[in-house]
């Protein structure tokens, strides 16, 4: 008889401002990848916009993020819009939105399955990201190795590589990555889609057409509410990354607490 699958669940935290086909594909690409393991069967996706407070700029309001993510994802069968990262006064690390989401997700799943569960396969929560992500470890202050471990030991990433990055190289110069290298799961992306959200925002800007990068929805969406012009992009001009404050002022509870 077949072994089992652990039900797993991909969760893609990030600005989406404004969210793009290519943040889309990434779901697809790694339900296909992580199938193929043999060890999983993914059951859900989620997209994860985080708060106004992030500072970074051109960010527009978390609503309009939201709202153009539920349009654009109209069509999945399973991949849906969670508002509670946007919703939080101040940014959230992204292992706090993941803790948030795996108690959730393990509440729903106990309660589908009730007592009459004789397995260990409990489902898992993993970190969709793009190959650039792993980058972002490097940044000094941006991230707390706790939280690095947690979210790599704990959670795990599934990583898709696009263009010429090499997420291979960022676990291999890194002491923490390299070890927990087991549960980073790469992906490859053979077909070149380097759609970038920085590139559409400064062609809307410019009034030129962003078709084929975008849903229509969202394009119109876009078009009804005036986002992304030149004082959008203004916003938080000056501002410094709230990560960059809050992870050096604030420490963050366990996973066990």
């Amino acid at each position: 008889m077949a072994a089992r699958r652990v039900p797993l669940v991909l969760l893609a935290c990030g600005s989406f401002n404004p969210i793009t086909n290519q943040h889309m594909r990434l779901f697809e690409l790694a339900r296909d990848h992580m199938h193929s393991t043999g060890q999983y069967q993914v059951v859900g996706g989620i997209v994860s916009p985080v708060s106004d407070s992030y500072g970074k700029q051109g960010l527009v309001l978390a609503k309009h993020r939201v709202a153009m993510a539920e349009l654009a994802l109209q069509s999945s069968n399973w991949v849906t819009v969670d508002e509670w990262e946007s919703q939080q006064p101040d940014w959230t690390e992204t292992v706090v939105t993941m803790r948030y989401h795996y108690r959730r997700i393990l509440k729903e799943y106990e309660r589908s399955v009730g007592m009459h569960n004789n397995s260990n396969l409990s489902p898992q929560l993993k970190l969709l990201c793009g190959a650039d992500f792993l980058d972002t470890f490097k940044i000094p202050g941006l991230w707390r190795d706790d939280h690095v471990e947690e979210l790599v030991g704990h959670f795990g990433l599934v990583c898709v590589s696009r263009g010429e990055l090499q997420p291979e190289r960022a676990v291999h110069e890194s002491d923490l990555l390299s070890y927990r290298r087991h549960n980073i799961f790469h992906v490859r992306e053979w077909v070149k889609n380097e759609t970038s959200a920085t590139e559409v925002r400064r062609a809307l800007r410019r009034g030129l057409s962003v078709k084929y990068l975008l849903p229509d929805s969202v394009i119109e969406y876009i078009h009804q509410h005036n986002l992304y012009t030149e004082d959008s992009e203004m916003r938080n001009k000056s501002a410094v990354l709230r990560p960059l404050v809050k992870q050096a002022q604030e420490p963050v509870k366990s996973l066990d607490d």
